[in-house]
């Protein structure tokens, strides 16, 4: 609150000396009003000048001044509020500089020729908040309180803003009348030379959602976004010229907020004085929505990609769109008048009686899925939504339908649930295969077991990370040994050199190899040429070709500089991968010399079993890991079939330490029926995928033979292909136990009634 002010003496007037200077200046009304005011206020705040602007009816970037002091009475002025400190206050609102203004803004030149050096500005808005003009206060001294200033200006401005709302709204009225105000129609009334509007009418600005003041700066084109400037003065020159009385037509016209709505217009022009058009305009926006909605319904009904159908209550088609003809195969003139049960499949005939049924009760059926017959026979998935239709009493008389081919969600749902069946299989796999590394690694590093089984797991993972990024094909094997190399990556180059071209190698391949790299790393790590800071290990790699014969593959481990190293006295998990794992995966040869210079493996095999792409590498496998103890005549033979060569190892271990002969473990389907083709056996274990195949041929051809198998997966039960529905099954991971146990129930039951037991 203002308490006090400094007079023209710098004496201190109260505020009530303030506030009866306002009262005093509010005997005057209208026009005569600012002139007083002014005055008022210089007198109150003891300054050179004061004055009050309105905006520029048409050109925002300029003020014209209502009333100016300055010193005494002045000559008002129009000036472009660019750079000048009333900028400010139109788009920051009040502001104060007390002091150093002409620093402010020195390219306000006005300020410099006023020798102005305090300012204190405030917006006048209307009562919604909108900006009429402003007051202004120049000094060419320092404002001593301007806080207090700032306050005495508010009091001012407030008054000065209602009578210039006031003064608008009253020539507003003046001008339009009455019955223009309030008329339902729309009323514009804009200017034949500027074309800007100067009366609009309360229906057309609460239609349009501008105030008065905005309207003034727009023009018809303006509010007609089809119409632009110099199409629309075109449209109206015969108008203008006396050509015609008036014009009728129909345009669109677009709100504040952006939403248009359809008008009827009628437009006449007032020459001479007035020199105006005026527009009567009425909204025509629900009759022509109706009549877009009717057309765009049926032009939806015609282009639709669905079927849309109608159809009497004894199920005869009385319409049938494209859509329907698309789906269905029939055209409209082939189907209207004929029953829609041609439709329908023979076991689906009494859906349609349930549906006329429902229908009669006025129910509707939406999204009901079902399968519809199309002109070629086909069986089309469709979802149908069913309405009534009813008459003009509220009787129903029919039903509409549609029906959305369903086909394609149908098949991507089926090859969902494939690729979910993939998934299972492949994570089971994975599980299975954590099982065996942890069984082994507990069974040949039982003290260092938490570490090996870590570091195995994390090599299997790294390897599975290259899998991934290559989609399971094609997988690169510089980095597939780089990323088992990870743990070591500061000496790859200097100490642990690669060398071999660019090769992509297929998944199976690509495992084995990772799982044998990371074998050997450890144990160069703890015993061989990373063990010390010398040693040194070369892995090269090459494929060679001699004459006409197929190309080899070959891979070799070297160390050098390490301790000096002797063969180790038993076979640990790690030789196991390294040797028989590698060995089987590639069907190639792996030897390992246990020179004293240092550990050298050397592999090699076709080129065809490892690389991708080769057209001999998908060829039917026999590779056979011979597990067997020494053959008795109650000793079982079972066929293990499996292509992931540990698991395979391990049910072949697992089963060998029960007692029984081990065929296999076989990887492929061309393997397996290769096996049986050699020597019999007397059941088996069958994986169900095996890589890009199944293993049904052999549970057929064992079914035939009267063989049983047990299969093994990471499906359900229900979920095998119908070739196994006759056999056990194991889901993986799998319990050793109660493999051995299921392998001797199934073996004691299809004994001979003579025969011993099982093992």
């Amino acid at each position: 609150m203002v308490q006090t002010t400094r007079s023209p003496d710098g004496e201190i007037q109260s505020f009530a000396s303030v506030q009866a200077k306002l009262a005093s200046c509010s005997k005057v009304v209208g026009e005569a009003f600012f002139p007083v005011m002014v005055e008022a206020l210089a007198e109150a705040l003891s300054v050179r000048s004061v004055f009050l602007s309105t905006l520029h009816p048409t050109d925002p970037s300029k003020a014209c001044t209502v009333a100016v002091w300055d010193n005494g009475p002045g000559e008002n002025f129009e000036y472009q509020l660019e750079h000048t400190p009333c900028a400010n206050i139109v788009e920051q609102g009040a502001c104060c500089f007390p002091d150093n203004i002409v620093d402010l803004f020195p390219q306000d030149h006005m300020l410099n020729e006023m020798g102005a050096k305090s300012y204190i500005g405030t917006p006048l808005r209307t009562s919604s908040g909108e900006i009429l003009g402003l007051l202004a206060v120049l000094d060419d001294k320092t404002i001593a309180y301007p806080e207090q200033a700032t306050e005495i200006v508010e009091l001012f401005s407030g008054r000065a803003a209602a009578e210039l709302e006031r003064l608008a709204t009253s020539s507003l009225n003046e001008r339009l009348g009455r019955i223009v105000e309030d008329s339902v129609s729309e009323v514009y009334v804009f200017g034949a030379d500027s074309y800007y509007f100067e009366l609009v009418n309360r229906g057309a600005r609460e239609n349009l959602g501008y105030s008065m003041e905005e309207l003034r700066h727009l023009t018809p084109w303006d509010l007609k976004p089809h119409y632009g400037k110099d199409e629309f003065i075109e449209y109206v020159t015969p108008l203008r010229n006396g050509d015609v009385p008036s014009l009728l037509f129909e345009a669109v016209h677009e709100r504040k907020d952006g939403s248009h709505y359809d008008v009827a217009v009628q437009l006449q022009f007032f020459p001479g004085v007035e020199n105006l058009f005026y527009a009567s305009i009425t909204d025509i926006t629900d009759a022509r929505r109706a009549e877009r909605a009717q057309a765009h319904l049926a032009a939806i009904v015609a282009s639709s990609n669905e079927a849309i159908i109608s159809k009497t209550l004894n199920s005869i088609i009385t319409s049938w769109n494209d859509g329907a003809e698309k789906i269905f195969g029939y055209p409209a003139e082939e189907m209207i008048g004929k029953s829609i049960r041609l439709l329908i499949p023979p076991e689906r005939q009494e859906e349609e009686d349930d549906i006329l049924a429902r229908m009669n009760r006025g129910e509707k059926i939406s999204n009901y899925e079902t399968v519809r017959v199309a002109r070629d026979g086909r069986r089309v998935d469709v979802a149908v939504n069913v309405s009534p239709i009813y008459d003009a009493a509220g009787n129903v008389v029919g039903a509409s339908k549609i029906a959305h081919d369903i086909s394609e969600r149908k098949r991507a749902e089926e090859r969902e649930r494939l690729l979910m069946g993939e998934v299972n299989h492949r994570a089971k796999n994975m599980l299975t295969l954590v099982q065996v590394i942890a069984r082994q690694t507990a069974a040949n590093d039982a003290t260092t077991f938490v570490q090996r089984f870590e570091e195995r797991i994390l090599a299997l993972s790294a390897s599975h990370d290259v899998l991934l990024n290559s989609g399971w094909q094609d997988i690169p094997l510089q980095e597939l040994v780089q990323s088992q190399l990870a743990h070591f990556r500061d000496t790859l180059g200097s100490r642990i050199k690669l060398m071999g071209p660019p090769l992509k190698i297929t998944a199976p391949a690509a495992q084995a190899i990772g799982m044998a790299v990371h074998e050997l790393a450890t144990n160069a790590a703890k015993y061989g040429a990373l063990s010390n800071d010398d040693g040194i290990i070369e892995i090269d790699w090459k494929i060679e070709q001699s004459g006409e014969a197929e190309p080899d593959f070959s891979m070799h481990w070297t160390e050098r500089g390490g301790p000096v190293v002797e063969k180790p006295t038993r076979n640990g998990f790690g030789s196991t991968v390294i040797d028989r794992l590698l060995a089987a995966s590639l069907e190639g040869e792996v030897a390992l010399e246990w020179q004293p210079a240092g550990l050298v493996c050397r592999i090699s095999c076709r080129a065809a079993k490892l690389l991708s792409g080769s057209a001999a590498a998908g060829r039917d496998s026999n590779a056979v890991i011979q597990l067997r103890k020494p053959r008795t005549e109650t000793t079982r033979r079972i066929l293990v079939v499996e292509d992931e060569i540990l698991i395979g190892l391990e049910i072949s271990e697992v089963l060998k330490d029960a007692g029984f002969d081990i065929l296999g473990p076989v990887t492929t389907v061309g393997g397996a029926l290769e096996q049986l083709e050699n020597e019999l056996c007397d059941a088996a274990v069958l994986d169900i995928n095996l890589g890009k195949e199944t293993s049904e041929p052999v549970a057929k051809l064992l079914s035939q033979m009267g063989t049983p198998y047990l299969s093994v997966s990471g499906r359900s039960a229900e979920d095998r292909p119908a070739a196994f529905s006759g056999s056990q099954h194991l889901a993986k991971p799998i319990q050793s136990a109660l493999l051995v146990k299921e392998v001797g129930e199934m073996l004691a039951a299809t004994a001979p009634p003579s025969a011993g037991q099982a093992h």
